[in-house]
């Protein structure tokens, strides 16, 4: 899927809402045309929707805020004030800034109201195109649920980021029309996540229409993935197992392969692979490789967590050379067992005295090089892992689990399990010993795939992994809601409606 080649029509699309935005979330004003001169045919809704996907990649790549939200908040990596200045005081739950600064950026959902915006504008107008004007007709319920599943993945992903959200629906076109609105409780945002996801299993096909859309473009697939972990979020297990229940039984139906072979399962983060229901498409062959940001820096979760010999580009000599080195203490609270197959392909531990004994993460290291043997230009070329099979049969173990089913549940951990190499569990892990190993296992198999944080929050788990958010989740604590990220001052201009996200009132 080339989205660059859509990116140009998608922002003139995007440019009527825009500048609507501007009094509700500060958004840059911007012109072009208006929706009589779009709208027309199946090849402007395949712009609109291929513009979506590129603006939440855009929201999701910036300052590599998929692993910042789900994995530095988790202890996934070490990161210290040398390392990485302004990264380092999130995972110590200073998510306001305040000492040591440079957080505004990830404060801000500036770049996630845009993707919205231009979901609200394609769940609304391709319904209007004439079922004549798609060479294939199938294609328009497609499209249609593909808008519907994009938004309702926007709304998911940032009320687990900052809890209350502005709840918007509607594009608005007519600047005069533009009205400022507030935050809206959690739970009614994820009830309009619900509403959209269903839509979109009604309309999306089983499996994608076009091979090299795999993963990287919605299926039904994807919705039903995105619907059990919304459940899971809303600790609602037994629709949580539901939504799973045939994704794990029968994921031949829906183009899915539980992957065996090592060196297959070695290529799941390069993306696209067997297990693939939900990825962001990050592929230098297709132009769209993570490279350099404004000020020349490679971007990427590669230009965090790599080194010679697998990133040219940094020889590092100590631990505080590397951004993001592996957190020595969730490692081994994690990777725990020998002959894990996962632990010897994701990582290596350098014995050299100066980097004392540090463990450099190589999940990522499909890198590269624009300038050839030169080896001065990387780019990234790992997807965005935000769904795949393995995750869904631990999300469905753990509903299994909490609705008192341990031998079903045990099962799906040993599959994951055996796999690894490792030896299945028996009869004696059960009960709440089962539930807590389901949810390390998560940790072991999904390690630094954005879910570590959410995992452990929604669980209550968080405090044996990142002691800073403890009790965060926990109502009537004097740190309930910490774990939400405040937002900066720039979104209260002009709009006395807005309000600071409530642990952080005052303190910012």
């Amino acid at each position: 899927m080339k989205q660059s080649r859509y990116v140009i029509a998608a922002v003139l699309l995007c440019a009527i809402v825009f500048g609507s935005c501007k009094r509700i979330l500060e958004l840059e004003p911007k012109t072009g045309p208006t929706s009589l001169t779009f709208w027309k045919n199946d090849k402007d809704a395949l712009a609109g929707l291929m513009g979506g996907y590129a603006l939440i990649r855009e929201a999701l790549t910036d300052e590599n805020r998929f692993f910042v939200y789900g994995d530095i908040t988790a202890n996934t990596f070490r990161v210290t004030y040398s390392s990485d200045y302004s990264i380092h005081q999130i995972a110590n739950g200073e998510l306001d800034g305040v000492y040591y600064g440079y957080l505004e950026n990830l404060q801000n959902w500036t770049l996630y109201y845009k993707a919205i915006a231009q979901a609200n504008l394609l769940v609304q107008k391709i319904p209007t195109i004439p079922d004549n004007a798609f060479a294939i007709g199938a294609n328009k319920a497609y499209y249609t649920g593909e808008a519907h599943f994009l938004r309702a993945f926007l709304y998911f992903y940032i009320s687990r980021v900052w809890g209350d959200v502005p709840l918007i629906l509607e594009p608005v076109e007519d600047l005069s029309q533009a009205k400022n609105i507030g935050r809206e409780k959690q739970s009614v945002v994820l009830a309009q996540c619900i509403k959209d996801v269903d839509a979109a299993i009604q309309l999306l096909p089983e499996t994608p229409i076009q091979t090299n859309d795999r993963g990287v473009r919605a299926s039904r697939a994807s919705a039903l993935a995105l619907k059990a972990h919304i459940y899971a979020w809303m600790k609602d297990f037994p629709k949580c197992e539901e939504a799973t229940r045939d994704l794990v039984a029968s994921p031949g139906k829906y183009g899915l392969k539980f992957i065996t072979d090592s060196a297959e399962y070695s290529r799941i983060p390069i993306g696209r692979s067997m297990e693939a229901i939900f990825e962001i498409n990050i592929n230098e062959e297709q132009n769209e490789g993570s490279g350099p940001d404004i000020y020349g820096s490679f971007q990427g979760i590669g230009s965090k967590t790599l080194y010679i010999p697998y990133l040219a580009t940094r020889d590092a000599s100590t631990p505080d050379q590397v951004p993001w080195m592996t957190h020595l203490t969730t490692y081994n609270n994690v990777y725990w067992e020998d002959g894990d197959l996962r632990k010897m392909l994701w990582f290596e531990k350098d014995t050299r005295t100066s980097m004392e004994k540090n463990i450099m993460m190589k999940k990522y290291v499909n890198i590269t090089y624009r300038d050839g043997d030169v080896r001065k230009d990387p780019r990234q070329s790992n997807n965005l892992l935000v769904f795949r099979l393995s995750d869904i049969i631990l999300l469905r173990a753990e509903a299994l689990s909490k609705i008192k089913k341990d031998t079903e549940a045990r099962d799906l951990v040993n599959k994951v399990r055996t796999r690894a190499r490792l030896e299945a569990l028996d009869g004696t892990t059960a009960g709440d010993d089962l539930y807590y190993f389901i949810v390390t296992e998560r940790q072991r198999e999904l390690f630094a795939e954005g879910h570590a944080f959410w995992d452990l929050l929604r669980t209550g788990f968080i405090d044996d992994f990142n002691g800073q958010f403890e009790k965060a989740m926990e109502p009537g604590s004097e740190f309930y809601g910490k774990n939400y990220w405040p937002i900066p001052r720039a979104l209260f201009k002009d709009n006395m409606l807005m309000k600071q996200t409530p642990y952080w009132n005052g303190r910012l």
